[in-house]
């Protein structure tokens, strides 16, 4: 019956254990305050002893009420005990401590109603019971009045008294549960600042995703395509197979350091720590290198890019995610067969203009699965709201693409 739940519930137990826990902390500090209050009314000792006593020891006593181990406790506890719902903790902040400190204060005043109910109504019930059957002196001062009630009346009385402690705890448990959440769980504005902070994480790591996806790729196409072409020069041209070898080795180092990077950045999101934050990062500046690479395999490759100074006046990220466009391009072109291709970079119109011509026919390029990485190109040029165009044109393949930058005057 749910009317006698709180005297059968396992719920009911383990919540007078949470209440017992603050009534012994309450009692802790009450005695403290009774015993200073009774140094304080002795003349014999001096008044600036106990103040200086009340200072030391109220510091200590008050500690607990903002600590975090104790709040972290509390809120165990509460899961435990309780069966609380109680959210994890967002980021410390001067808002969970002090909700924190709340809740410490709610847990003994609580504790203390529950000790009480405790310690007075069980004992008296329990005399009251035994009054019926042993009418010894011993009991009659305790009960008072009650000892005088008719047998009809005291014993449901008695059994009422020693019931009525379960259900004072079930009610402060409800109670304390209903006000777990508010307390020790984070505020509507904490929990919208981590959802933004592991929406800009899970962001920082699809970047990171698409960086090793890009690096990696371009790195096996280049070697791919070094060690056909040094396999066909073995026995007719060692000199060039030694050197499309050296080649695949460079392009080898450069994509294990670009995956070292990578992971680290991963890592140190994952304990907090920027142990890579001096990592190089390609840019435009590594374009030159870029099309290094595409000549080795065998590719014509010309570029076209301004100024130095001009670039160095380019916004990093704006710097790194046209290397990034140009990488792919790049690759995109080897992989699908290309043996010439232009570079072009132009800063102008408040940004950056980008251009990638080969001669892979739009045909060869739909047969080999175009598209896929075309899409991530204007998913990340268009974070930085930029645009990105692609298509046949002259009996081969172009990209376009813009990237707005506030350094760059229209």
């Amino acid at each position: 019956m749910p009317l006698l739940a709180p005297l059968t519930s396992g719920s009911t137990l383990r919540a007078g254990v949470f209440l017992i826990v603050g009534g012994i902390l309450l009692s802790a500090y009450a005695l403290l305050a009774v015993g200073f209050a009774q140094m304080a009314a002795d003349p014999a000792v001096p008044i600036a002893a106990v103040a200086a006593l009340v200072a030391v020891t109220a510091a200590i006593a008050l500690a607990p009420v903002a600590l975090r181990p104790v709040h972290a406790m509390e809120r165990h506890a509460a899961r435990a005990l309780l069966d609380a719902d109680v959210p994890p903790e967002a980021a410390p902040s001067p808002g969970s401590r002090a909700r924190g400190a709340v809740w410490y204060l709610l847990h003994l005043a609580t504790g203390g109603i529950a000790t009480f109910a405790v310690l007075s109504a069980v004992p008296l019930g329990v005399a009251l019971l035994v009054w019926q059957v042993d009418r010894g002196e011993l009991l009659r001062a305790p009960l008072g009045a009650l000892a005088e009630l008719h047998p009809g009346l005291a014993v449901p009385l008695a059994l009422v008294l020693v019931a009525v402690p379960a259900y004072v705890v079930a009610g402060l448990r409800a109670l304390l549960r209903r006000a777990a959440r508010a307390l020790l769980g984070p505020s509507a504005a904490e929990r919208i600042a981590a959802l933004e902070a592991r929406q800009r994480s899970l962001a920082a790591r699809n970047r990171l995703a698409r960086e090793l996806h890009d690096t990696v790729g371009h790195a096996l196409t280049v070697t791919t395509l070094q060690a056909a072409a040094a396999a066909r020069a073995f026995d007719r041209d060692p000199a060039f197979a030694r050197a499309a070898l050296a080649a695949i080795e460079e392009t080898g180092r450069a994509a294990v350091a670009d995956l070292d990077r990578v992971l680290g950045l991963l890592r140190a999101g994952e304990d907090g720590q920027d142990r890579h934050g001096d990592a190089p990062v390609r840019t435009l500046a590594d374009v030159p290198a870029l099309l290094a690479e595409a000549r080795r395999a065998g590719v014509e490759a010309s570029l076209e890019l301004p100024e130095p100074a001009a670039l160095a006046a380019l916004a990093p990220v704006t710097s790194r995610e046209a290397f990034a466009v140009l990488r792919e391009a790049v690759t995109n072109a080897l992989r699908h067969g290309g043996r010439r291709l232009a570079v072009g970079v132009r800063v102008a119109d408040g940004g950056l203009e980008l251009g990638v011509d080969n001669d892979v026919a739009a045909g060869r390029w739909r047969r080999r699965g175009a598209g896929r990485g075309l899409a991530g190109l204007r998913e990340r040029v268009g974070l930085l709201g930029g645009t990105v165009t692609s298509g046949p044109a002259d009996g081969g393949w172009r990209l376009r693409a813009y990237l707005p930058d506030e350094g760059v005057a229209r």
